[in-house]
Parts: structure tokens; sequence; C-alpha cells
């Protein structure tokens, strides 16, 4: 329900549990124990009045049972803030969503490194043939590839990486139940069976231009390092760009 509410984003959705400890307590806190959270300047009471009005909302309520009775339904799984699955590297990020959606199996906890790789869609001989060295080394290093799965080099770096038998990650900027771009739809159930395709969005969202700028920002919380390939001024690699480094993250732009 927490991620369902309007006006109540993943800064609000982390401060909350942060001071109640699970999902539970922020459900049952009153007012009064909630208004701490404004003293510290973590949320401001608009927001605390918004989330106290909407937690008892039946609509959201029955939009949270169906969007998890669809994902089982798809083969789904749903991981919060509170399972040992979640990746360790999203905490104290503040923006970091706080449920995710995913196909395959989250493993990124079991690796030490991590590199993100991204760049150009219509991208250079060059560029392809960069992307798939820095994929085929991340995996002989026993590091993660992270990655969009978009066109040119996203594809290329998770084609790679499955081919050199490592672990890749596809993040989307849709539900995880729809492939996108439609004709990787053999890369997906590839990186569904050898990884994990993940999203914050639930099931049937589809993909839009403004979804892309969040999903970035988590390729760049999972990345260890962020290797940014043939992309070219003003592309959708920029947002990855400004993420990494608000993460503290290295960024190495090839």
């Amino acid at each position: 329900m927490l991620t369902l509410m309007k006006g109540v984003g993943p800064v609000t959705q982390n401060a909350l549990l942060d001071s109640c400890s699970c999902i539970n307590n922020c459900f049952e806190a009153c007012y009064d124990d909630l208004v701490s959270l404004y003293t510290a300047k973590l949320i401001g009471k608009k927001k605390i009045s918004s989330f106290i009005e909407q937690r008892q909302d039946m609509d959201i309520r029955n939009r949270a049972e169906e969007i998890l009775e669809v994902s089982r339904t798809l083969g789904i799984d749903v991981v919060t803030r509170e399972d040992v699955a979640f990746p360790v590297r999203f905490k104290n990020i503040s923006d970091i969503p706080v449920v995710l959606y995913m196909k395959g199996s989250l493993m990124i906890n079991e690796y030490e490194s991590s590199a993100g790789i991204v760049g150009a869609r219509r991208c250079t001989k060059e560029g392809k043939g960069k992307a798939i060295e820095l994929a085929t080394s991340a995996v002989s290093h026993g590091s993660a590839v992270i990655s969009g799965m978009a066109k040119g080099i996203d594809s290329y770096a998770h084609t790679a990486a499955i081919k050199s038998g490592g672990y890749t990650i596809a993040v989307l900027g849709n539900g995880v139940d729809i492939c996108y771009p439609k004709e990787h739809d053999r890369l997906y159930e590839e990186i569904a069976r050898c990884g994990c395709v993940l999203s914050e969005y639930p099931p049937g969202t589809m993909p839009r231009e403004y979804n892309f700028p969040r999903r970035n920002r988590l390729i760049a919380a999972l990345s260890d390092t962020l290797y940014v390939v043939d992309a070219g001024r003003h592309s959708g690699t920029e947002t990855t760009i400004e993420s990494s480094r608000r993460y503290g993250r290295q960024v190495i732009v090839v």
C-alpha cells in the first residue's frame, strides 16, 4: 500500500520505515508518533497527514492486493526492503524504492563487486566491442553486470555477461511482465533465466519516457562502478551518471 499512496514518494517511505522499524508499525503509529519525523525535518507535516489519511483507504488496499495476486499469477516475485534479498547497496540511499518486482534470481548481495555498463542505443562498432569487452572482463573478475536492456550498448553488455557464464541484472522502466523493446524477447528470457529482470514498477506498467530517469538511478545504485560507452550529450545516460555521482559510485566514461 505504501508505494501506491499519492504524495508519499520513496524519500517519505524510507523515512517512515527508518523511524518505525517495520511496515506494520507504520500503519499502527498515531500522528503524535510520526510528528517526530517532521521535527527532525525528514518529512513535512502535509506528507504525514497524507500518509495517515491514505493508510485506511480501501481502494488503495484493494489495489495492493490486486497487484500481489497478478504478480503471483505471472510468476513475478515481490521483494520489500525488509527481505534479505533486498540489495544492500541500496542502504542509506533515501530515494530508493522500498518495493521491487522481479523475474529470475535477485542475488546481487552475493557479489562483492558490480559493474554497470550503459551507453548509446545507436552505438559504433568500437562501442559494441568495448561493451562486450567490459562485460566479459567483469564476469571474469567475479562481478555482476548491471544494465537496462535497451538497444545497443545495454543489450551487448547483457549478452556478453550471459555468454561468459556470469550474472546480470536488467533494470526496466516498465513492469517486468513487459519486454521492452519487444525485439529483445529472447534476451529478456535469457536474463530472467540466468540473472534477474528488475523494476520498481508493478506489473502492467507501460514504458513511458518519464519512467527511465527513475530506472537509471537504480542502475546507478546497483553498480559499484559505472561504465559509460559511446554516449553523446543529452543522452539518457546523463541521469545515470548524475545518480552514480550522488551515490558515491565510480564513473568511467569510455
